[in-house]
C-alpha cells in the first residue's frame, strides 16, 4: 500500500486540509497538540471506519460542527484507491454515515 493523499474535513483540530504524503519514509514531527496522532486516526478511520469501543466517532468529529468527512487516496498493486467516510451528528449523537469506495475507477457507494 502506498498513501498518497488524505484531506480531512473537520476531524478533530483540523477545519479542512489536504495532506499530500510525499513517495518514500515519511516522519511525523511537530508539537504536542499539532495534529500528528489525528492524521494517523484519520487513516485507520478511512480504512476501517468507527467502532464503538476502539474508535468512537465521537472522538473524530470535530467539537461544535455537525458533519466531516476523511477521503484517503493510496495505491495498491499500481491499482488507485480512494476511500471516503462521513461522520454526522444527530438526535442521537455522532454516527458515521455512508461513504464510497472508489478501486481503478469503479465507484461503490457503502453504508457502514
Amino acid at each position: 500500500m502506498l498513501l498518497k493523499s488524505i484531506k480531512l474535513n473537520n476531524i478533530r483540530s483540523y477545519l479542512s486540509q489536504q495532506i499530500d504524503f510525499p513517495t518514500g519514509s515519511l516522519l511525523l514531527s511537530g508539537d504536542i497538540g499539532s495534529g500528528k496522532s489525528t492524521i494517523l486516526i484519520a487513516i485507520e478511520f478511512a480504512l476501517f471506519g468507527s467502532k464503538s469501543a476502539e474508535l468512537p466517532a465521537s472522538s473524530l468529529l470535530r467539537h461544535g460542527k455537525n458533519e466531516g468527512f476523511v477521503e484517503l487516496n493510496f495505491e495498491v498493486d499500481n491499482k488507485p484507491i480512494i476511500i471516503k467516510r462521513t461522520l454526522k451528528r444527530g438526535k442521537n449523537g455522532i454516527k458515521q454515515e455512508t461513504g464510497y469506495i472508489i478501486i481503478d475507477g469503479t465507484k461503490k457507494e457503502l453504508s457502514p
